[in-house]
Parts: structure tokens; sequence; C-alpha cells
């Protein structure tokens, strides 16, 4: 079956646009998604690549359990670190936390090395086996570090046909990669692009499936960032675009199988503890993300700051949003009764 990937510019611009359309959403995130999908499955089809990482983070809410309604645009993955030589106890049960720092830091300087030498050179080779040469450059994929994370990250600058529209949304897709334990539980899940929807069977790259991280793991994941932020020192300014956390949490806690997710506190348990290892900083406070003590609203001086960030975020939504209001009366709602008021 032919790919709709190896299709020329003018006939992807008329799918693209056709589906737009019928959509109702911009043609350029209807075609950002389809690049997303494209990278995802020669990913998960790659044996060297796929069977070594676990697909995570936003994206992976819109895409595989079509729990958040808003082009998430980023694909995070988290490579096993088996496959990058090391022990999880190696860094799970590290004789202090000077060692584990040190070990952490050597796992991320792995991390990138392979990302360098094995993902950028094997998805380069894919991409340019059904693209071509790109029009400009000589690469399709291109490497940078993410200095605040020290997270190693692809930028897949995909061969777009549509217009530019807001600029909001990247012409790339990005990929960001990281190695640390504890990355269960893991499921297989197909997905689809948007464009899919016109003709679901048309061609082989409009279906794959990935294997992500469960949504009560991730529902943790959310609320522990929202816990954390909580506590973020007032001097220090929000980082940007750190609303679609809480649109995110605020989604899950609206859906059956994110209320179903707060009853496992077995997992917050580990998601606490993980992150107390790996994440903590001097204000992060996750000793109190618990029953009773936890934060998912922000302080009040900081409603400003998220209510710009989060209307900037509007033309991500591929639904009517909550309104701003809407958002944080959930987030109070979630935040009571997981504290048993």
């Amino acid at each position: 079956m032919k790919t709709f990937a190896s299709l020329p510019n003018d006939e992807r611009r008329s799918v693209f646009l056709a589906a737009s359309e019928q959509l109702g959403l911009p043609a350029v995130i209807v075609e950002k998604d389809f690049w997303v999908c494209w990278l995802l499955g020669h990913i998960f089809a790659t044996p060297e690549l796929g069977d070594h990482c676990v697909f995570k983070g936003g994206t992976s809410l819109s895409k595989v359990f079509e729990v958040i309604f808003r082009f998430s645009e980023d694909i995070d993955l988290g490579l096993s670190p088996a496959s990058l030589g090391w022990n999880e106890a190696e860094l799970d049960e590290a004789p202090s936390n000077t060692a584990r720092a040190k070990r952490v830091k050597k796992i991320e300087a792995d991390c990138a090395q392979a990302v360098r030498e094995r993902w950028q050179t094997q998805l380069e080779t894919i991409a340019q086996s059904i693209l071509g040469r790109p029009a400009t450059g000589n690469a399709w994929l291109v490497y940078t570090d993410d200095d605040p994370s020290h997270s190693p990250i692809l930028r897949f600058y995909y061969p777009g046909v549509t217009p530019a529209g807001t600029g909001y949304i990247e012409r790339a897709v990005k990929i960001e990669f990281g190695s640390l334990t504890d990355q269960r539980p893991i499921g297989k899940h197909p997905i689809s692009p948007l464009i899919a929807s016109l003709a679901p069977d048309a061609f082989a790259d409009f279906r794959t499936e990935v294997v992500a991280l469960e949504i009560e793991r991730t529902f943790w994941e959310k609320a522990t960032i929202l816990h954390a932020e909580y506590h973020r020192p007032a001097g220090q300014p929000m980082k940007d675009r750190y609303a679609r956390h809480y649109a995110d949490f605020a989604a899950l806690w609206l859906h059956p199988a994110g209320r179903a997710a707060a009853n496992r506190l077995d997992l917050l348990e580990r998601v606490r503890l993980h992150k107390s290892r790996f994440f903590a900083s001097s204000w992060s406070n996750y000793a109190t993300a618990a029953p009773g003590s936890f934060r998912l609203l922000p302080p009040d001086s900081r409603l400003p700051e998220l209510r710009r960030d989060y209307v900037a975020m509007e033309p991500m939504f591929l639904k009517t949003p909550l309104g701003f209001d809407e958002l944080i009366a959930t987030l109070r709602e979630a935040e009571n009764i997981l504290n048993g008021r």
C-alpha cells in the first residue's frame, strides 16, 4: 500500500486543506499532526529504536487516550536505561544523593550520545529513504540540547506545504529524550493522524502502534507537576507554556479514566519517590504531595500569569476549551477531593 508521506506536495496539500475544512481546524495543525504520527510510526516500527523507549507526556494523552483536545505537538520519549548500558538499580539504589546525582549526570550524557549517534542517524536514514534529501539544509533532523532540563532534542523539519498560520506552532516536530527508571505501567496502543478520518484505510501510514505510559501514571505525573509549581519561589516566573499542564490535568480529572486514577495512591507514592530522587529542587516539596496537603491550584498571585499563558494557548485547542474560571473551579474541586475535604 502506498504511503501518504511519499505523495507529491500538491496532493498532500489538497488533502490537508480538505481535512482542515472538514474538521474545522487550521491546516497547519492538521499537517503537523500527520508528521507527529508519521514519526512515531517509524520509531516504533524500527526495533532498534521502538523496542527501547516509551511514549509519554501530553501528546500521548491526545493521540493515544483522546483525553485532551488540544494540539500537542511534541514527542516525549523515555529511553530504557538498559538500552544505554545501565541497570535501573544503579540509579534507584545509589548509596547517597551525591552518588545518584553523579550517575544521573552520566546517564544523561549517555542518552545524549545515543540520540546523536543512533537515533538521529537512523531517523535521518528513514526520512531520506522516503522523502529524499531536504530542499534546504543537509538533514531533516537537527540535534540540540535543552539547557534547562539537560534533555537531548531532535527537531524534525518536515516538508511543510500548508500556510504557516499562527506563530505559536513551530514548523518542526520536537522529540525530547530522557532516560530514567520506573517508566511503568505501559501498554501498546494504536494511533492515527487527524486526516485518517477522511479515508481511514487509504494509506499505510494512516495507522500505527506505539508503546505508551498508561494514563493512570500520567495522571499523577501531571498532578505532581502542579504541586511543585505551587511551591515555586515568588521571584521566579512560571515557565513558558506551563498552562498546558493545568489544562491537561483538568481534562484528566473530567475523564472517567482520570478519576479512576485518583484512587491509585500506590502510583502516587511511586511518582513521589521517583521525582524526589531525580527531579527534586530546593522548593519542589514533593514530600507534601499527598492526601491532605496536595496543591493543584497556583497561589492567587500567580493567577494573572497563568491566565495570560492559558489565553495564549487558545490556537492549540481542537475543541472549545474550559473558560479560565471553569479551569480554576475544576482544579479546586480536584484539590479538595484529593485532600478529603
